[in-house]
């Protein structure tokens, strides 16, 4: 074949055109010019000299090429909605010339845990004080997730401390508590709740971990109660908060994500309580097994670093759980299992 010049990517080809016997070397990513209907790598031609080309394998029509409206036709409707703009599809949609799209607002948040007991995370160890790691972990969550959380601190056990700092937060769109819900004389979020104008809309769920947990408005801001123990706490934000967060900033699948796995081991259920039970998942041959840790208590914090996932054993179920029996698991760190 005829090699009539050279079409580099980016180059004019209006007036070009070849006809039978006729050929041009051409770059990827270039226009194919009018006449021409298939593109032959370099690996499969000979070249006899400057002007000609000879084609030594043979290449089906229309190889190589990519046609207009493969990708996306004009006038057709990109759908994303429902889906966080990750890399992916950003580059989806720049590729089209997008460059300003509408978005939910990221909700503000702010955390306060309560009791007289605490001390801030920068305030050392004490016998005499609780180190608040349940702010820690709230905010750090929540930040995962892309959420601007602020620590607004500790208040006291007394109605007055706790009236003030919720006097300044009028303008975020939720509030997480921790600690202060159960219904002793001492349990400030409960006996405040009136005075600061919430409305709960629920006070206690029939699981365990996590009984007291609450949920109300207080004119349009959300209120999140955390139980105080530590365990209770860091399962209600999984389980509660953050469905409720990936809905209001637009997500379509906003439920946590469970497997379903067999049980390494056994658990003792007395009550008619929900269950969600810490247990590390591991995944071989193609199937997860689920080994309990070794307390289930609500105050063992190392409990969550060591495991991965909850256990869910419904309400009708007591006694004892036995070993191979199937259960719902909601995996709370795929890294440590994939």
């Amino acid at each position: 074949m005829k090699v009539k010049g050279v079409i580099k990517a980016g180059d004019n080809i209006d007036s070009l055109n070849v006809e039978k016997g006729e050929c041009y070397r051409i770059m990827t990513g270039a226009f194919v010019p009018e006449g021409a209907d298939t593109v032959v790598e370099f690996e499969s031609t000979e070249e006899e000299g400057d002007k000609k080309v000879k084609i030594v394998n043979e290449k089906k029509k229309g190889a190589n090429i990519r046609k207009k409206g493969e990708d996306i036709n004009k006038g057709d409707f990109i759908d994303m909605s429902g889906f966080k703009l990750n890399a992916y599809r950003q580059a989806r949609l720049v590729s089209t010339g997008t460059s300003m799209v509408c978005v939910y607002k990221k909700p503000r948040v702010a955390i306060i845990a309560t009791g007289d007991e605490l001390e801030y995370p920068s305030g050392g160890c004490s016998e005499e004080k609780i180190i608040d790691s349940n702010s820690v972990f709230v905010k750090s969550t929540l930040e995962s997730m892309g959420i601007y959380a602020e620590y607004i601190g500790i208040a006291k056990d007394n109605v007055e401390d706790l009236a003030n700092m919720f006097s300044g937060l009028d303008n975020y769109d939720i509030v997480i508590t921790s600690a202060g819900i159960s219904f002793g004389d001492y349990d400030v979020m409960t006996n405040a709740a009136s005075i600061m104008g919430i409305n709960w809309l629920f006070t206690t769920v029939n699981q365990k971990p996590g009984k007291p947990f609450s949920f109300g408005k207080r004119d349009d801001t959300l209120i999140f109660s955390l139980p105080g123990n530590p365990v209770s706490s860091a399962f209600c934000t999984y389980f509660y908060i953050q469905p409720a967060l990936r809905k209001m900033t637009g997500c379509n699948k906003y439920h946590n994500k469970y497997i379903n796995a067999e049980l390494r081991g056994s658990f003792k259920k007395r009550n008619n309580r929900v269950h969600f039970n810490r247990v590390n998942i591991l995944y071989d041959n193609n199937n997860f097994y689920a080994v309990p840790y070794d307390s289930q208590d609500s105050h063992m914090i190392s409990s969550l670093a060591v495991s991965n996932g909850f256990l869910v054993i419904d309400a009708d179920k007591k006694g004892e759980v036995k070993p191979g029996s199937i259960h719902r698991v909601y995996i709370y760190d795929f890294e440590s299992v994939f």
